[in-house]
């Protein structure tokens, strides 16, 4: 988890998260230098299954993401927003849907709320997501708070690159489907996905004349990193 003044609603997210894991798991959490209270939140929790650290400047999301996906330890990661709430059924059902298939990542859905309301009962309704990568290219429906992946992923996924339009999830979920990486979008809620003013992530539609350069970075990198897998192997 990736955290930024997000005081609002961390306490909510975190509780629902604790009560789901062993005692032996670890949720690896870096603050990006919040203003707020959200690290007095997050310590005054006091499980030693939280692993705290804090950037001495803010980096921004994909920077503090990709610091979090270095350090974490488990061999199952799942990625997680701060303002969101996970259903009480999620860990255990992902980890049986790891159990039973030969799978490397899982995209499960959400409800979409504000809060207050319901906006949509299917996140992947409202984004028609689905896994192939040129549609991903285009735009990406591989949404982080929804994503479990497999540690051995991240050899090839990280440091994820920094430039413009350039997010830790679309890239993740891009360079798996890119290197044959088996994955299955799992048309089952197993979140509130709270959508509100103060989110860094958006789901506002955007000119063309924004999404042009930015999905030309995008696939320059994806070429970029391509490259330096494959010409390094024997």
């Amino acid at each position: 988890m990736a955290t930024y003044n997000g005081s609002r609603y961390i306490q909510t997210q975190l509780t629902s998260i604790l009560r789901q894991l062993g005692p032996d798991d670890e949720l690896v959490i870096v603050d990006d230098a919040s203003t707020d209270d959200t690290v007095d939140i997050i310590r005054g929790f006091n499980d030693p299954r939280i692993r705290l650290y804090l950037n001495q400047v803010n980096l921004g999301a994909v920077r503090t993401f990709d610091r979090a996906l270095h350090l974490v330890q488990g061999d199952l990661i799942f990625l997680s927003d701060q303002d969101d709430r996970w259903y009480d059924n999620k860990v255990a059902r992902i980890k049986a849907l790891f159990t039973s298939h030969d799978v490397d990542l899982v995209v499960h859905d959400a409800r979409v709320t504000d809060g207050e309301r319901i906006i949509d009962e299917s996140l992947f309704h409202m984004c028609n997501s689905s896994p192939g990568v040129i549609r991903n290219i285009v735009s990406s429906t591989h949404t982080g708070c929804c994503m479990v992946l497999k540690k051995k992923v991240l050899d090839s996924v990280l440091p994820i690159p920094v430039g413009r339009g350039i997010f830790h999830d679309s890239w993740i979920g891009i360079m798996t489907g890119c290197l044959g990486y088996k994955k299955i979008f799992l048309t089952e809620p197993l979140i509130d996905y709270r959508r509100h003013g103060e989110n860094v992530s958006t789901m506002k539609r955007r000119s063309l004349f924004q999404i042009i350069p930015e999905r030309a970075i995008l696939i320059f990198q994806i070429m970029r990193r391509l490259l330096g897998i494959y010409l390094v192997k024997p």
